[in-house]
């Protein structure tokens, strides 16, 4: 699954309803598809502890079922779960605990695309009343296509700055992945596409009361 798929899916409040007791439930019978009895008794064990923890679990499961997918055996699965729940308490501790799980999951996938944690605190002081899963989302998404974790983040954050909406972003990375398609190098294209959409915002406010005076 690709993090596009999986970041959209939280756009759509998958991972946001992971507290009712219904979608515990849903987790619970996605479980039976691990046909080993030692693994899932592992897996439903983690999951559990995890959310005692105050973690995402939603991101967990999925990645086990995607281990299992693979034939990966037991103790891979176990490392992998592992370094995913790490990762998604970092993310936490980054984004601060009003963070929504689907936006702490976006951030344990940027941290996964080596993005720099001082930058994903960046990105959430532009935005601290909202959330940024969309942007971290752009920004994983960005970095899989070969641009630099640090290039995509300042490309991001300065959209962010000028008030660029997730719509607005979610088109820019759609372009984006088209023109790399096309064979437009990735650095290129996230420059051509950025510079589209900011001719489209409003100039900064230093800018807005320069004019003023």
């Amino acid at each position: 699954m690709s993090n596009f798929i999986r970041w959209t899916a939280r756009l759509l409040g998958v991972a946001a309803i992971a507290s009712a007791p219904q979608f515990v439930g849903a987790q619970e019978a996605r479980l039976l598809a691990i046909r080993d009895d030692a693994t899932r008794d592992f897996v439903r064990q983690f999951v559990e502890a995890a959310r005692v923890r105050g973690t995402p679990t939603e991101p967990l499961v999925s990645r086990a079922l995607e281990g299992v997918a693979f034939k990966a055996d037991r103790k891979r699965i176990e490392q992998a779960m592992a370094a995913l729940e790490k990762r998604l308490r970092r993310s936490r501790d980054l984004l601060g605990a009003k963070a929504t799980a689907d936006e702490v999951a976006a951030g344990a996938d940027a941290l996964a695309a080596d993005v720099p944690a001082g930058m994903i605190q960046e990105m959430k002081k532009l935005a601290p009343q909202r959330q940024i899963t969309v942007e971290l989302g752009v920004l994983t998404e960005l970095v899989a296509k070969g641009i630099s974790p640090k290039v995509a983040a300042e490309r991001i954050k300065e959209l962010m700055a000028r008030g660029a909406t997730g719509a607005q972003l979610t088109e820019l990375n759609a372009a984006v992945q088209q023109d790399v398609a096309l064979g437009i190098k990735p650095v290129a294209a996230l420059e051509l596409r950025g510079r589209g959409v900011m001719s489209l915002l409003p100039p900064p406010a230093s800018v807005n009361s320069a004019q003023r005076r």
